[in-house]
């Protein structure tokens, strides 16, 4: 080899089970990132190309996750980002509408100007955002504000979130719908039904197409009837154009209504957590863990992925940021799908009922710009016997 030889790659991962569903790979391949970016995406890539190489020969590799909903502002339980997610797997996240108009400028000074993981923000109706209890000033719900605020920040602000209102009307959610509208974006919205605001009315009349309905497989929204069939007007709200996450939570997963519904082919158009400290602690809604709930109710592990990648990728108007394309950003995650016996928690108004699966996807290393954050198994290090000697200084 010529002392001149430069290799084309830093980090090449080798042999894994390569699920990219933006670009409609499911092989054995190689993955050679170079600085920030995928450098190649190919078989038996030939080791001395790269600087380190890491054999993830019976792992799955995909593009980093992109979670549309969890909670690292404002709310009690909210989370630091860095720590739950870029250890497993995310690398990218969506603080569901923490903030609102007033108080968004402090959220990214202290959290996303200083987080590693790519941080966007659903700008919440309530000027306040979900301190104390502003979703339920309608006062401080101000179309002009809030607009104001995404379109001075279009680079952070994906989006509005409308939530928790107890009060009667729609007015809480018009006046979203309108902000999403004018600013060329979209709503994501977690009301459940009340009595002067029934599902099927929110659904059908009062979002627009690409709005999104959060906690869809929660039984406070519940999309099933007492025989679990999934109410029609959920399949005609799909058809003209609305969304549906998981936004898995501490209360808001249950198995039967998930179940059922997939099971008549009504299948989320994304995967989220709802991250928050309660829901780890009690379901460990994690994005790894959610997805295998979701494999454990049917569906495909390549539909599986596309749900956690180029979905809300897409949605997010990022589609980049989901695949593993030659010259995208090098955001990867790599899973073990573990066999055994395990159990799952769901949630919901009745409590917390187990499922036993054979499945679980085990975050083992997260890549984010091109930079190991996360190795569980210390497969991208060198082995202890390397360790340089250390001599004692003279005494």
């Amino acid at each position: 080899m010529s002392d001149n030889f430069i290799p084309n790659f830093d980090l090449l991962l080798k042999g894994g089970r390569v699920l990219d569903p933006a670009n409609g790979i499911d092989d054995n391949l190689d993955v050679g990132i170079s600085g920030m970016v995928i450098g190649a995406v190919e078989k038996d890539i030939a080791s001395s190309r790269s600087l380190r190489t890491v054999d993830v020969t019976g792992l799955i590799v995909s593009p980093g996750l992109i979670d549309l909903h969890a909670h690292f502002w404002g709310y009690e339980w909210s989370i630091k980002p860095d720590e739950l997610c870029l250890a497993s797997g995310v690398t990218t996240a969506v603080d569901a509408g923490g903030s609102g108009y007033l108080t968004f400028d402090e959220f990214n000074e202290k959290v996303i100007s200083k987080s590693k993981v790519r941080i966007f923000a659903l700008l919440n109706i309530a000027a306040l955002g979900m301190t104390g209890e502003p979703e339920q000033d309608l006062e401080g719900m101000s179309v002009e504000f809030s607009l104001q605020k995404i379109l001075q920040r279009p680079d952070l602000l994906i989006g509005v979130k409308v939530a928790h209102y107890l009060g009667p009307g729609w007015e809480p959610l018009d006046r979203a719908v309108e902000v999403a509208r004018n600013s060329k974006t979209f709503v994501m919205v977690d009301q459940n039904p009340v009595e002067s605001r029934p599902m099927e009315q929110m659904l059908l009349e009062h979002m627009d197409p690409g709005d999104v309905v959060t906690h869809c497989y929660g039984s406070g929204k519940n999309m099933i009837d007492f025989a679990d069939d999934v109410y029609p007007y959920f399949f005609a709200a799909r058809d003209r154009g609305i969304k549906f996450d998981v936004g898995h939570g501490a209360g808001s997963f249950s198995w039967r209504v998930a179940q059922s519904s997939i099971d008549q082919g009504f299948f989320p158009d994304t995967i989220s957590t709802d991250l928050h400290s309660l829901s780890y602690l009690n379901n460990q809604a994690t994005m790894p863990e959610t997805m295998s709930k979701l494999l454990l109710c049917g569906i495909p592990i390549q539909d599986v992925f596309k749900m956690s990648t180029i979905d809300p990728a897409k949605h997010i108007g990022l589609p980049a940021l989901g695949s593993l394309t030659i010259s995208s950003i090098a955001d990867v995650a790599v899973f073990k799908l573990s066999e055994g016996n395990f159990g799952f928690t769901d949630n919901g108004k009745s409590g917390s009922r187990v499922r036993n699966g054979n499945l679980r996807l085990e975050p083992e290393i997260t890549i984010k710009d091109g930079m190991v954050f996360w190795d569980r198994n210390g497969r991208t290090k060198s082995d202890w016997h390397q360790t340089a000697s250390i001599s004692s200084p003279h005494i």
